[in-house]
């Protein structure tokens, strides 16, 4: 079976900014993405939960594509990184299918 080598980016994201990420996802060249509930977490800021009630959800944005639809997704999302807390990541994983991407 043949494997393809190309990017996965995974954003996590308060979820009301899905629709604006989604967009900045798209023109980046991405054919699409999946967007995954996240329950909690703890990081530099310290634990935190999901709050649905106070509307503070946030979601795990998950997208492949090719090293340069990641280099534009980061060229246009860095400004956002620090205003909007995001966290972000990049890595090489191999797919099968490789036209699905």
């Amino acid at each position: 079976m043949e494997l393809t080598r190309m990017k996965r980016v995974e954003i996590l994201v308060e979820e009301q900014l899905v629709p604006r990420l989604g967009k900045i996802v798209r023109n980046a060249g991405f054919s699409g993405h999946t967007v995954m509930q996240v329950l909690e977490g703890r990081g530099a800021g310290g634990a935190w939960q999901d709050e649905r009630l106070t509307g503070s959800s946030k979601v795990m944005m998950l997208a492949i594509g090719t090293s340069e639809d990641a280099d534009k997704l980061l060229e246009e999302i860095a400004p956002m990184l620090d205003s909007h807390r995001l966290l972000l990541t990049i890595g090489d994983v191999e797919v099968v299918r490789r036209e699905r991407f």
